[in-house]
């Protein structure tokens, strides 16, 4: 009887049995051969700068839902402890495996070289090394055109179904391989986690989406900038997107199932209570899959270029902030201290839960940029930590978008007292997470330091003292910020760069067969956020959803 070697699944942020397309190609590869899975503890990513407890955490849990999960599909789950060429080669030698299938990955500098060792390592040891996309990222992309194109062509493509594969040669073998079982923080000697966070796996995954789908889904256009409502407002799967326990397509395809139904009751709605409820799910509707297509679009700009983890993608930028680290300014916006009290709540609510309304991320990166005048990379690096949905595509490049350093995006400057006004009017959010402004009137929770000595003193809360006062003048802070710059983005070459970023990252509008397309215009919201504004007018084949206007980030 022949001997078919088995294939490994080397799970990475791909921590799922439903359309896990690696494991359905290594199923289908096996000729008879059993198939296992890893996954490596890897010293040099849970060292990375950007890791925090809560992400070894919440991993954890993903993968004590994922080990049963892949039992019974009869696919063993194995893990080891080290450096990835390391334990790969290790285990070719234990178990003889000649095919190595896994998901491609954008990630981070680390996880990039780590993958090339190992691409390497596969040519030279002989093993077959299949790579899948699972998003609508695509890989060695000459050009962006026809890109929203492609990426619709492979969020309708089927889901990926692993079959059971109870047998196989080999599969006494693969018993026999040691595993370090599933590891915690303790374990891997990392701190304990404390945030008060999502749950971790896949069935948890599937819990948020269909709740979503079914009841808080409603409510996203409209309540997703507010921090007041966007807890429950937004979908919540960001987490389970970057760690892989919901796949991209998935969540696309729920979506249109909804969006369609949607479509189809609104057709014999007859109250107006039940029309203007479709309509809302609409509108919603529609600003989910927008984000959709954003958050890929971001993280292919990572894949085209990773080096804006590190550098300004305007190279004409480089030295504006550079050389003028200031760290009191640093550690009083990580800590929640800067005297605003928007921007200091959201910092501590974040700190506390690991999770923020895009509206609010992008206002901190925002007073760090320009009212305090912080370097796009440590401000990064602090927020990767603490967001427990980092996915270094999105996070690198809107760090850079809401920085100034793009070359090629409008300037977003929050004013944070604004923001506060708006978004928060009667200080709920701020009193929640700033207990020395809990007696503070709503005449001065906005403005704590416009307060008289006299109410200062009867309600507790001494500016200078409970509660700082304001770090900068945003005002003067951000006119210093546009002179400089203005300065640094006016100049020829500047341009000259901006336009082959524009040429290399920016989005395209597909006008092919524009004769047969409907002209429509769309609204969506602005900035993760439910300020409406028109879309640019653009051509759209009748059988696709959603047009593609430039810089709308993902929510």
């Amino acid at each position: 009887m022949s001997f078919n070697p088995p294939v490994c699944v080397w799970l990475k942020r791909d921590l799922r049995v439903a359309d896990h397309a690696a494991l359905a190609a290594a199923v289908d590869r096996s000729r008879g051969g059993c198939v296992f899975a890893v996954f490596l503890y890897e010293p040099e990513v849970l060292g990375q700068l950007e890791r925090q407890a809560s992400h070894t955490a919440f991993q954890a849990e993903c993968l004590r839902d994922l080990e049963p999960a892949l039992g019974r599909l009869g696919i063993r789950l194995v893990t080891r402890n080290g450096e990835a060429v390391a334990m790969l080669e290790r285990l070719r030698s234990e178990s003889g495996f000649t095919m190595l299938v896994s998901h491609e990955e954008t990630g981070t500098g680390v996880t990039y070289a780590r993958d090339r060792r190992v691409r390497r390592w596969a040519r030279e040891a002989g093993i077959a090394f299949l790579e899948l996309p699972q998003t609508g990222v695509v890989r060695r992309l000459a050009s962006r055109d026809g890109w929203n194109r492609r990426w619709e062509d492979r969020m309708e493509s089927p889901q990926a179904t692993v079959p059971v594969h109870m047998g196989g040669s080999g599969l006494a073998t693969i018993a026999r391989l040691e595993t370090c079982g599933i590891l915690g923080c303790r374990d891997l000697g990392v701190p304990p986690d404390t945030k008060d966070r999502q749950r971790g796996g896949e069935p948890a995954a599937r819990e948020l989406l269909d709740d979503f789908l079914t009841r808080r889904g409603r409510h996203y256009a409209g309540g997703i900038s507010s921090p007041v409502t966007a807890a429950a407002a937004c979908s919540r799967l960001s987490p389970h997107l970057t760690f892989g326990t919901l796949s991209m397509r998935a969540v696309w395809q729920a979506s249109e199932a909804k969006r369609l139904e949607v479509v189809a009751a609104a057709g014999l709605a007859v109250s107006p209570t039940n029309r203007e409820t479709l309509r809302a799910w609409q509108r919603s509707l529609r600003a989910v899959q927008s984000r959709l297509h954003w958050h890929c679009h971001f993280m292919q700009k990572l894949e085209d270029e990773p080096a804006i983890e590190f550098q300004n993608m305007l190279r004409a930028a480089d030295g504006l902030r550079e050389g003028e680290v200031n760290p009191e300014r640093l550690m009083a916006w990580q800590v929640g201290r800067t005297g605003y009290p928007l921007v200091d709540a959201c910092m501590r609510s974040l700190l506390a839960t690991g999770w923020l309304a895009f509206r609010m991320r992008a206002m901190l990166v925002s007073f760090a940029a320009y009212s305090l005048w912080l370097h796009w990379r440590p401000v990064g690096l602090h927020l990767a930590r603490h967001f427990l949905d980092f996915e270094p595509g999105i996070h690198w490049s809107q760090m850079q978008m809401q920085s100034g350093t793009t070359g090629i995006n409008t300037l977003r400057i929050y004013n944070p007292t604004k923001q506060a006004r708006d978004q928060d009017p009667h200080g709920i959010f701020i009193r929640r997470w700033l207990p020395a402004l809990a007696g503070v009137p709503d005449l001065y929770v906005h403005e704590p330091w416009t307060m008289p000595t006299d109410v200062q003193q009867a309600v507790g809360c001494r500016i200078g003292s409970d509660y700082p006062a304001p770090i900068v003048d945003h005002a003067a802070a951000v006119r210093e910020a546009k002179r400089r710059l203005a300065l640094a983005r006016g100049s020829d070459p500047a341009r000259a760069q901006a336009r082959e970023v524009a040429r290399r990252h920016g989005s395209r509008r597909d006008r092919r067969g524009a004769m047969q397309q409907d002209r429509v215009r769309h609204t969506l919201p602005r900035e993760g956020g439910d300020d409406p504004r028109p879309a640019a007018q653009v051509i759209r084949d009748p059988q696709r959803r959603l047009p593609f206007a430039d810089d709308e980030p993902p929510g």
